[in-house]
């Protein structure tokens, strides 16, 4: 019985106590121990949604835009000194008015204040630009823009990443574009992906022309049918066997060796094929 009377005496105290703390408290509670950079922009004076769009732009930049919460996740992130509060400092600092954070805007604007991912150009409080992407809601009632909330990532690093992989790809198709030899990259569905310029003037066609075209109906107009036939079995074996195969055929003017080896792509094995020739010299 006195058991009964101290956990019923227990539960009456731990309510008395929940009652105690607000729902904002426990939000607040709970933004600051997320690990994601969590905001909220406030405006002295609400944003007419009503205005034309550039009106629109200008006045989130210009109508006294404030931090109403930030929390130590985002403090991180824009590298705030230590000891200092993020929501004392001026929005501008960090989100200043430039041409990537004015089609930030637009992008919010064109949907509705209700965007995922929405990419954006800041500056974090040691001087350096930073690109970021947010996910946005917004506070609007009657046509006008109370305030934003979100949270944000650095992205820059996949940017870079990004960048990185498109030198490397250029330099690639360079590389390829000055080999002398004629090659052409096939995809698993055995369609032309790609063609340097000496694969165009040995197969007599564009690229524009060659692109998306089957390579097996491409044989089938340049080359002899024996040849033909030996090359689409070495093309079956690299395909099946991920082997590369080296093939020679001859069309009595020429001996052409084809090396043909295989190559990984996101829906399949498909293949690369440079071709070798030679002209033949009478005895």
């Amino acid at each position: 019985m006195a058991n009964d009377i101290a956990s019923k005496q227990k539960t009456e105290h731990w309510a008395a106590g929940a009652l105690d703390v607000s729902e904002i408290d426990i939000l607040r509670g709970m933004l600051a121990a997320s690990n994601d950079a969590c905001w909220c922009m406030e405006f002295a004076k609400p944003v007419d949604l009503t205005a034309p769009d550039h009106e629109v732009v200008r006045q989130i930049f210009e109508n006294g835009p404030v931090w109403h919460y930030c929390n130590a996740a985002m403090e991180r992130l824009y590298q705030l000194p230590t000891g200092q509060n993020m929501n004392e400092r001026p929005v501008h600092e960090i989100f200043p008015n430039n041409p990537s954070n004015q089609d930030f805007i637009h992008n919010l604007i064109a949907n509705g204040f209700e965007v995922d991912g929405a990419p954006a150009l800041d500056r974090d409080y040691s001087g350096m630009e930073i690109y970021v992407e947010n996910d946005v809601r917004a506070h609007i009632s009657d046509g006008m823009l109370y305030r934003m909330f979100g949270t944000v990532r650095n992205v820059g690093k996949h940017r870079r990443r990004e960048q990185s992989l498109k030198d490397q790809l250029a330099a690639v198709e360079g590389m390829i574009a000055a080999l002398p030899n004629p090659f052409l990259a096939i995809g698993n569905l055995g369609t032309i992906e790609a063609v340097n310029p000496a694969g165009e003037g040995w197969l007599g066609q564009s690229s524009e022309v060659l692109l998306g075209r089957s390579f097996e109906a491409v044989l089938l107009e340049t080359q002899t049918c024996q040849a033909k036939l030996s090359l689409l079995t070495a093309m079956g074996k690299v395909q099946s066997l991920a082997i590369p195969i080296r093939v020679q055929c001859s069309d009595g003017q020429a001996d052409a060796v084809w090396e043909i080896a295989p190559r990984e792509t996101p829906s399949g094995t498909g293949f690369v094929v440079m071709v070798t020739t030679e002209t033949k010299v009478g005895r």
